[in-house]
C-alpha cells in the first residue's frame, strides 16, 4: 500500500487498541508488521480489525485485509475508510 503518510492521530489510537493484543512486547511504530512482527494469526487479525472498526466506526472490507501488513497500512486504510464513509 502507498499513499500519504497517516494521521499521528490515527496512529496513536491503533497503537492504544494495539496494547492488549501485543502479546509479545513488540515495539509498536507504524512499521509494525501484524504477522511477522506481532505474530497475529486469523483470529487475532478478526478480533482485532472488529476492535477497530469499532473505535473508528467504520466497517473494513474483508478485501483489502491482504494488502494490510503493518499498523502504517491499516492507518492509511482507515483513514481512506473514513474518508470515503463521509
Amino acid at each position: 500500500m502507498s499513499g500519504a503518510e497517516p494521521s499521528s492521530d490515527t496512529l496513536a489510537a491503533l497503537f492504544e487498541i494495539l496494547k492488549s493484543f501485543n502479546k509479545t512486547g513488540a515495539e509498536l511504530k507504524p512499521e509494525t508488521r501484524f504477522s511477522e512482527d506481532l505474530n497475529f494469526d486469523s483470529l487475532v487479525v478478526m478480533e482485532f480489525i472488529a476492535v477497530v472498526e469499532d473505535a473508528f466506526d467504520i466497517s473494513v472490507p474483508l478485501n483489502i485485509l491482504p494488502d494490510i501488513a503493518s499498523i502504517k497500512d491499516l492507518a492509511r486504510a482507515v483513514e481512506r475508510i473514513k474518508t470515503e464513509d463521509a
